[in-house]
């Protein structure tokens, strides 16, 4: 019930129609008034004194105030109907401090290069350092898993949306409209769409504490899209399930709007497709693409790569989904706050919504996710085991765990014949090198001398690699080289591959390096890229943990294999077993 509540004018510099609704009431109150309210309202907000909710109102006209004036007077007179949905968010959200660190994030404001010239304008992604995290090389969702009674409701959901989709699609004999075979042709050939992960849908996504909220909002997209949560922005440490949010909403969706009218990307590769689009003159079409889709699904946002080239086209879609309500959903690793230069940068507003945190789960939940996440993957660990493998109070991002856990299992298969008796925990040490020693300091004459007298086959290879190393360390990728051919030979694999380039990077250079990587790669044809990380002094060493997390995107979207090793684990076995599993 809503105690009392009051309208005052609250402009600012980018809206002098702006007013704010103060609200002394429940939160599910507070729901229901911005379902009626729609787009014109703002997320809710704590407010101190006779009032303990704030909504900023984007324009106060004779209609709105009308059906302001309607709910309040349903929820004033005690009237609200019992079957409110829940609150999607909670209006006191911990803060979400950003890292230390950061990488230089400055728009590229060079002149665009000639198309014909085919130059790649240097781009650096806005947002700050991951650096805080233990290990945030992969932003990734953790793996949540209901308890049975919300799996069974859920399940029942799902099953319903989906039965349902599949009747639409055998009654239509005919397309919705001339243009949709196209679109569909279009966006299959278009390299920086996301492909879809089935094991993450809402069936295995628990509303826990750590998420509770975002499952609401996200809920609430699905049954909705482009009402209220729009644009949503669901922001968090990696490993807290962002990722696993994207294509639940894009699976949930896809029953009711069908896929075609779903576009799912990252930050670089839509930055990056776009500017390839303006060079080969194929922008137009993309842009008639847009205009047709209603659902714009961007994971990463915070590595927007913004330049003269894509920014225009990247803001005028944003901006027109949002003024046409159709939905928009972005994730970041980092909170709202930190996204502000690069919402003056895009010209775009992403605070604008609807905005979310998702924090990491308790031990106790992490232990369990865990636990089912092998049992779904046929991998047999005991207690002890699990706890040296994965030290609990480490919390490794399950993005990190599932890449871990996919490469046991290649190995598993790879090596059956030279390792067959080795149990999956020896499996996993093999990868992860945990009981290694003396596997850090520099290179000896001796092993400097044997690399030096190793050299590849001639032969050619379907595998066709290259690495990138320091400036100055090409010594050292010759020695990574011969390890892992070594490495190869002791595990039994018959892998042979062709060495395409080796190619140094400067590690003192902070703009423009991993596309660098991406677009040399690319051009020399290779089907995986081996990078030597920097020296830990280096400018880039210093924060090699996004370094690298940028570098694999961006190989991603070339749909490159990628591995890196580190420069102070040269001599670590499990690197190289990790590199081969990698990259075959």
């Amino acid at each position: 019930m809503v105690k009392k509540w009051e309208v005052a004018a609250a402009p600012n510099d980018k809206n002098p129609t702006r007013h704010k609704l103060l609200i002394k009431g429940e939160m599910t109150d507070i729901f229901l008034i911005v379902r009626k309210l729609s787009g014109v309202c703002s997320r809710p907000e704590k407010a101190s004194g006779d009032f303990n909710f704030v909504l900023y109102l984007a324009k106060l006209e004779a209609d709105t105030m009308s059906k302001l004036k309607e709910v309040m007077g349903e929820l004033s007179a005690g009237a609200a109907k019992s079957k409110q949905k829940p609150a999607a968010l909670d209006a006191g959200l911990e803060p979400f401090e950003p890292p230390k660190r950061k990488l230089k994030i400055e728009p590229d404001t060079r002149p665009a290069p000639e198309p014909e010239k085919q130059t790649e304008p240097a781009v650096v992604p806005h947002g700050v350092s991951p650096a805080q995290e233990t290990n945030p090389a992969h932003v990734s969702p953790s793996m949540n898993f209901m308890p049975s009674e919300a799996a069974s409701r859920v399940k029942k959901e799902e099953s319903a949306r989906v039965k349902a989709a599949n009747e639409q699609k055998m009654q239509a004999a005919v397309p919705l409209s001339p243009s949709a075979p196209i679109s569909s042709k279009l966006k299959s050939r278009w390299s920086m769409e996301l492909p879809l992960i089935p094991t993450h849908s809402f069936q295995n996504l628990v509303a826990g504490s750590h998420n509770r909220f975002a499952h609401a909002a996200a809920m609430a997209v699905v049954e909705n899209p482009g009402a209220i949560y729009n644009p949503l922005l669901i922001f968090g440490m990696p490993g807290t399930g962002k990722t696993h949010f994207v294509h639940s909403i894009s699976y949930g969706l896809s029953a009711s709007i069908g896929q075609n009218n779903i576009f799912v990307t990252d930050g670089i590769k839509l930055s990056k497709g776009v500017e390839m689009a303006v060079k080969e003159g194929t922008v137009a079409k993309f842009d008639e693409m847009f205009s047709k889709i209603k659902v714009l699904i961007i994971d990463d946002v915070h590595l927007l790569m913004i330049s003269p080239l894509n920014k225009k086209y990247i803001s005028k879609w944003l901006n027109d989904f949002v003024a046409q309500n159709k939905q928009v959903m972005l994730t970041s690793v980092f909170p709202p706050k930190a996204l502000s230069s690069l919402e003056e940068t895009v010209g775009f507003q992403f605070t604008q919504g609807w905005m979310v945190d998702l924090k990491a789960p308790a031990a106790p939940s992490y232990k369990l996710i865990l636990s089912q996440l092998l049992q779904g993957m046929d991998i047999k660990l005991s207690e002890n085991e699990l706890n040296t493998v994965f030290n609990w109070e480490k919390h490794m991002p399950f993005g990190e765990i599932m890449k871990v856990l996919e490469n046991m299992k290649k190995l598993e298969k790879l090596t059956v014949n030279a390792v067959n008796n080795s149990s999956h925990a020896q499996l996993l040490d093999m990868l992860l090198g945990i009981g290694e020693t003396a596997v850090s300091g520099a290179l000896t004459a001796d092993e400097y001398s044997a690399s030096q007298k190793w050299s590849q086959s001639s032969a050619s290879a379907w595998f066709k690699w290259g690495i990138f190393y320091p400036k100055n360390m090409k010594r050292e990728a010759q020695f990574a080289l011969y390890k892992m051919h070594e490495r190869a030979g002791e595990l039994g694999l018959k892998a042979e591959w062709t060495q395409v380039f080796m190619e140094e990077y400067n590690p003192e250079e902070t703009y423009g390096i991993p596309f660098k990587i991406g677009d040399y790669a690319a051009e020399c044809g290779v089907n995986g890229v081996i990078v030597l990380g920097p020296h830990p002094s280096s400018t880039l060493g210093i924060q090699e943990a996004e370094f690298r997390h940028i570098t694999f995107k961006i190989l991603d979207s070339y749909l490159l294999k990628g591995a890196w090793i580190p420069v102070g684990r040269l001599k670590s076995q499990s690197i190289y077993t990790g590199t081969l599993m990698d990259l075959i």
